[in-house]
């Protein structure tokens, strides 16, 4: 069984390419500190089934993240994201 994550922040680098910003997810832990996972690293875990990660929905849903294939590899969008992962982008970013 997976170990599941909220997706609250991210960090990212200066790309102008929407599908390479994203480098770290980050999210509240249950004692109340951040934890941080480079996206390589939660993708790696996704696909080994070890990890699930969720995004909070504008609604206050969560949707889930899915590995997506981009012009230039592997990245991490919300499931109801159409292209470019903007529903991590539109995230705060963590320092």
């Amino acid at each position: 069984m997976p170990s599941i994550y909220d997706v609250s922040a991210i960090k990212k680098d200066d790309s102008r390419n929407p599908f390479e910003r994203v480098t770290h997810l980050c999210g509240p832990s249950f004692d109340g500190s951040l934890w941080e996972i480079p996206q390589a690293e939660a993708i790696d875990g996704i696909r080994c089934g070890r990890f699930e990660f969720y995004v909070a929905a504008e609604d206050g849903t969560r949707t889930k993240l899915v590995i997506a294939r981009g012009p230039f590899g592997y990245y991490l969008k919300a499931g109801t994201d159409r292209g470019e992962p903007a529903s991590l982008l539109n995230l705060p970013e963590h320092f």
